[in-house]
């Protein structure tokens, strides 16, 4: 009975002492659902790690009045059923590099290079790089830094419980996306060149039509370390082609009847579904994010901008 005692007291100390140092007590305990987000985000900006991400887009267009059947197919057909599929490493909050594909929209794989506030691309595998210029992605989650701006800025965050993904112990936490999050996201985008350029016009013209029919993001945050394991995005929008073709129509100001002729009188809305799961995995890995070379003749963004500048 001694030695059981003693065995038994043995234990005990041992489970005090690793619970002392930190070892069986997860750092999310105590914390509230925004705690743990603000945590979980901050792992996607202090060190390296691998990303891999998958999603899909759907159109519906079914609800616009007067354009051709032959125009209504040509806006969603290379866009219908898209899927997007991608990987990545991360460096440091800004310094990354993806290869991604948007399937049937792009037949090939894009690349990105993320140095600083420059964006880079290349569109053979990396054979030859085109300059984009600086562009800020905040409001997008594209870069890490970004995403974790993303996540802090979610309110209404609910806790759902313990499970399990990826084969590890995660704390689910669910946000719905409140109306005019998009709107606030796509106002925050700046920068100069190509892509800051093509962007910021975008965003100018689908706020402007734009309403957020059902949005959430579902993050699972890892019990052991408060890492992000995994994160789900999902959005619905309505975007009113009347005042998406009105807004157009200001953007090309008097350029608008030889760019694009005549516009017929649109209406009704065009529904865009869009989740996404990105996944991150390998922290602290060994990651090195070089400059590309940049080749002047490498392809670039189309029409050098959403309307050709």
């Amino acid at each position: 009975m001694r030695h059981l005692a003693r065995l038994a007291s043995a234990g005990l100390a041992a489970g005090l002492a690793v619970t002392a140092c930190g070892g069986a007590t997860s750092p999310l305990q105590g914390k509230t659902p925004k705690q743990i987000i603000t945590l979980a985000s901050t792992s996607i900006t202090s060190t390296s790690y691998h990303l891999t991400m998958h999603g899909g887009v759907s159109y519906d267009a079914s609800g616009i009045q007067g354009l051709p059947a032959g125009t209504l197919s040509q806006i969603t057909g290379s866009m219908q059923n898209m899927t997007i599929d991608g990987s990545g490493d991360v460096q440091d909050s800004t310094h990354a590099r993806m290869a991604m594909t948007m399937k049937p929209l792009v037949d090939k794989s894009l690349q990105m290079v993320i140095d600083g506030d420059h964006v880079y691309m290349s569109e053979d595998s990396g054979a030859t790089w085109a300059d984009l210029g600086s562009f800020n992605f905040n409001g997008l989650p594209v870069s890490p830094s970004d995403a974790a701006s993303v996540l802090r800025d979610l309110s209404n965050v609910q806790d759902m419980g313990a499970t399990a993904r990826n084969g590890s112990a995660v704390e689910h936490m669910h946000a719905t996306v409140p109306p005019d999050y998009l709107s606030k996201q796509l106002s925050k985008i700046g920068g100069t060149g190509q892509l800051g350029q093509m962007m910021q016009q975008l965003s100018t013209l689908i706020t402007q039509a734009m309403t957020l029919k059902d949005g959430s993001v579902d993050a699972y945050v890892r019990s052991a370390d408060g890492r992000m394991d995994s994160m789900d995005t999902h959005v619905v929008i309505a975007i009113d082609m009347g005042k998406f073709m009105a807004a157009l129509m200001q953007a090309f100001s008097s350029q608008a009847p030889s760019a694009m002729g005549t516009l017929p009188n649109v209406s009704g809305s065009l529904t865009i579904a869009e989740t996404v799961t990105e996944q991150f995995s390998n922290y602290g890995a060994k990651v090195t994010i070089t400059k590309p070379n940049v080749d002047p003749n490498a392809p670039t963004l189309p029409g050098g901008g959403l309307f050709g500048a």
